[in-house]
């Protein structure tokens, strides 16, 4: 009985070994070197992945974690979070559109206009320019002057690009009410006032979303 079950227990592991690689949809064997094929048997069928509503690209939501190859079909489109419906991979980081991945595409848009106080001179002034970003877009408090159209949520945005998913410039600025800017990582802004502002003062700042990678 124990070399019985002795051989059993080979053929099991035989058999097992040859499941390894399996064909859905035909008794036909997988291609080589495929783990798993799929087939139709009248070549009409396609395959549907799971689909689900991305809120950001760097944001794992609505799985749990970043899965490293892992695959879904997006349904949520947002130009502020350049999410378009699709196919999208997951790097280990973020997600990346699969008809993009292989390019360098990026998102920018002009920052939303923000007050400068110019009534006096001063050097090592700071402007946070994401959270004054955040403020205007992802909250919506008592006494906001925003119109929002029949039936639009309150806020503008619910989703908007993480901190370090952006890059931040400025682009312009009038020289003789601006000095010495600079701007880090997090979009904290730096800068000197030298003169007060004119009709004529303008600063342009720019937010580019990061390329996928």
């Amino acid at each position: 009985m124990k070399k019985i079950f002795f051989l059993l227990f080979i053929v099991s592991l035989l058999v097992v070994n040859a499941k390894a690689q399996v064909t859905i949809g035909s008794q036909d064997a997988p291609t080589p070197g495929a783990v798993l094929e799929l087939k139709s048997p009248l070549n009409n069928l396609g395959f549907l992945p799971p689909r689900v509503t991305l809120t950001r690209p760097s944001s794992p939501s609505p799985l749990t974690a970043h899965v490293e190859g892992m695959v879904v079909f997006n349904t949520r489109v947002s130009e502020t979070d350049t999410l378009q419906a699709g196919l999208y991979y997951d790097s280990g980081k973020r997600w990346i559109l699969l008809s993009t991945a292989s390019s360098f595409t990026q998102s920018w848009f002009y920052m939303p206009s923000i007050v400068f106080d110019t009534s006096s001179t001063g050097i090592q002034l700071k402007k946070n320019l994401y959270q004054a970003f955040q403020e205007q877009f992802n909250t919506s408090n008592p006494g906001d002057l925003v119109i929002n159209s029949t039936g639009a949520p309150e806020k503008v945005l619910a989703n908007i690009p993480a901190r370090g998913d952006l890059y931040y410039y400025v682009t312009a600025y009038d020289p003789n009410v601006f000095a010495n800017i600079s701007i880090d990582a997090n979009g904290v802004m730096t800068y000197d006032i030298i003169n007060q502002a004119s009709d004529a003062t303008f600063i342009n700042i720019v937010f580019v979303e990061k390329p996928a990678k």
